[in-house]
């Protein structure tokens, strides 16, 4: 009880206490403003700027979103390259099992890939990653909104 001691008056105690609420809601209201000023998007990154054909890719999925994104189980990403404008590959086969939600990312985690560089022409590269915001784990996917990675180069 000695912290009661150092205030000679109870009205010391409770201004005190509001000072620390007070200073706790400046803190929140600041925190709220940052975050709110922080890129809204899904940041797709690689981890080199240059590839062979046939490399193994490595990808990280970083979800900055307020909401939760699913990714496609038959293609979570298709891989696409520069001409005059960028064309998507067309290796992609029929998916064999319906396209269903295989996994999702929740906000502010990551999710990482290692691909397989199938034989590519050389060039500036990009990945295209297709994303369902309204959905969980074994629903129908439905490509809602789509991200792009880096460019990266095939040597």
């Amino acid at each position: 009880m000695e912290i009661f001691k150092t205030f000679k008056n109870p009205k010391d105690l409770l201004i005190t206490a509001g000072l620390i609420i007070f200073a706790g809601l400046v803190f929140l209201m600041i925190w709220q403003y940052q975050y709110a000023k922080l890129p809204q998007e899904v940041l797709i990154i690689t981890e080199k700027p240059v590839y062979s054909s046939g490399e193994s890719l490595r990808l990280a999925i970083k979800n900055v979103l307020p909401a939760t994104i699913c990714l496609s189980s038959c293609f979570p990403y298709y891989l696409e390259t520069k001409g005059e404008t960028w064309h998507t590959y067309e290796y992609y086969e029929n998916c064999s099992h319906p396209d269903i939600v295989e996994n999702c990312i929740k906000p502010d985690y990551a999710r990482f890939y290692e691909i397989e560089l199938p034989d590519l022409n050389p060039g500036l590269h990009r990945i295209l990653v297709p994303t369902m915001e309204s959905g969980k784990v074994g629903d129908m996917f439905e490509s809602e909104k789509e991200y792009l990675s880096n460019e990266f180069i095939i040597e």
